[in-house]
């Protein structure tokens, strides 16, 4: 479980985990302690330090974007450049929008645990912002998914800002999207960011939650065999996030196991070829037998990819990928 009702405590860098080639740390505590993670940027002319007076000027289109000193670094740190109509907007504001939003809605900020997931630089950021446990959500499996607002910012222009609704299911961390539509904000870093939409986002994520807690019920009493998943696994996962992926869903469906491929691609589908048994997969069960389990297998192939960027793209299109199976 990666939510802890602790104070912040400085990680290793996850060599595991990167983001757009960028290595990942990871930080859990309350919104007041995550703040001492979160460094501060300042905007520069994009220009040249040239030896023997040589001649140069700034860019007229271009700004840089430097890192101040933090922590024990001491150094400027360049990290990015972009245009002069580049909207910067600074972690530490849509942390200060994050916390007045908390407080709108009646949610004690102190109250909410948090995860920040930064680049080595700083220059992109991932807020995960657990709500307290009265909005958790019991599926029925005896396992509590803790609703979730998630905040994403990059200060070099290479990720776009964006604010969403999600649960994250404690036993093992998967995560899933609700409320793509109308809980959600998504901007290009030009013009006006709308920040201050993390609170309509919020209120709407709230409302959505009830509804949401109702579809989970309806997919754990909607049974579905391994014979109705198998040619959807051959086909629509298959398409949408490969064979490796697929074998790995189907192997999951079949025995609650993780696996990796050891048979020959040729000739063989993700629902035949041969697989060798890994690490049991927290909180599934031994066969798959309805659509949450379903839901679950598929969060949980998202939440292992190994780019925070590809982690929340999978976890937008669990929705869609299941349509077919709904039907």
């Amino acid at each position: 479980m990666i939510l802890r009702n602790q104070r912040v405590q400085p990680t290793d860098t996850d060599p595991q985990h990167k983001w757009l080639n960028s290595p990942v740390t990871y930080h859990n505590g309350n919104l007041t302690d995550i703040r001492n993670h979160i460094p501060v940027f300042e905007r520069r002319g994009f220009g040249l330090t040239q030896a023997d007076n040589q001649l140069s000027r700034l860019n007229k289109r271009l700004d840089t974007i430097v890192r101040r000193p933090f922590g024990d670094d001491k150094a400027f740190v360049p990290v990015g450049v972009v245009s002069k109509d580049y909207a910067f907007v600074q972690h530490g504001a849509v942390l200060d929008v994050v916390i007045t939003a908390f407080e709108d809605v009646k949610i004690a900020p102190a109250d909410v645990k948090a995860e920040l997931k930064i680049t080595e630089y700083g220059e992109r950021m991932a807020l995960s912002l657990s709500l307290p446990d009265k909005y958790h959500c019991d599926p029925g499996d005896g396992y509590p998914m803790a609703l979730r607002l998630e905040c994403l910012n990059s200060v070099d222009g290479s990720t776009r800002f964006r604010v969403l609704m999600s649960w994250l299911r404690l036993v093992c961390s998967n995560g899933l999207i609700i409320g793509v539509t109308h809980s959600e904000v998504r901007r290009r870093h030009i013009g006006d960011l709308g920040i201050a939409g993390v609170g309509a986002v919020l209120t709407s994520g709230l409302r959505e939650s009830k509804s949401e807690k109702k579809n989970f019920e309806s997919w754990r009493k909607s049974e579905i065999t391994l014979n109705r998943i198998a040619p959807w696994v051959d086909k629509d996962l298959r398409k949408e996030w490969g064979f490796k992926a697929a074998a790995r869903a189907f192997h999951i469906a079949r025995f609650g196991y993780d696996a990796d491929v050891v048979g020959q691609y040729k000739g063989s589908t993700p629902t035949t070829i041969a697989m060798q048994k890994t690490k049991r997969v927290p909180g599934a069960p031994t066969e798959c037998r309805n659509l949450f389990d379903l839901s679950q297998i598929l969060a949980w192939l998202a939440k292992e990819r190994r780019d925070v960027q590809e982690q929340l793209e999978w976890r937008e299109k669990i929705p869609d990928l299941m349509v077919h199976l709904r039907n």
